[in-house]
């Protein structure tokens, strides 16, 4: 019994030593700015701002990532409060067409057309005019 027992817990520890270990991250300070511009460029803000964090880790005061970090989390920031002012329409105002359609070029202007196509859609029974106003301001990729 006491032999199963040591067994597991060098099994554990081996466990998290590899673990451990397969978290560590290689490359320089640029290799993790180049990832983080390809995933901030993509959208993935959260994930850009780990990787501008990294390249500041190994070179701290590093400009690039400075300005990339920056960057990363004024996008967050941005969606945060298009998410929340959504919320908060929902919520407040749901069939507020002008509301609506506000945020649907806030979708265009940070060029998530899929969510301005939705607010299109919304509009559409709520007030044509401003959905076809919206629809326009989509296909000229506004």
């Amino acid at each position: 019994m006491e032999k199963l027992r040591l067994i597991k817990i060098i099994t554990m520890t081996m466990l998290f030593l590899a673990l451990a270990a397969s978290g560590r991250t290689e490359g320089t300070a640029q290799d993790f700015c180049q990832q983080g511009q390809k995933l901030l460029d993509a959208g993935h803000y959260l994930q850009a701002a780990k990787a501008y964090k990294q390249a500041l880790r190994l070179q701290p005061g590093l400009e690039t990532a400075d300005l990339g970090l920056k960057k990363a989390y004024h996008a967050l920031t941005f969606w945060e409060k298009i998410r929340e002012a959504h919320r908060l329409m929902e919520r407040l105002a749901p069939d507020d067409a002008v509301g609506h359609y506000g945020l649907g070029l806030l979708y265009l202007e940070k060029g998530d057309f899929g969510y301005a196509q939705d607010e299109y859609l919304l509009l559409k029974k709520l007030d044509p005019f401003l959905a076809r106003r919206l629809d326009r301001d989509i296909k000229q990729g506004r």
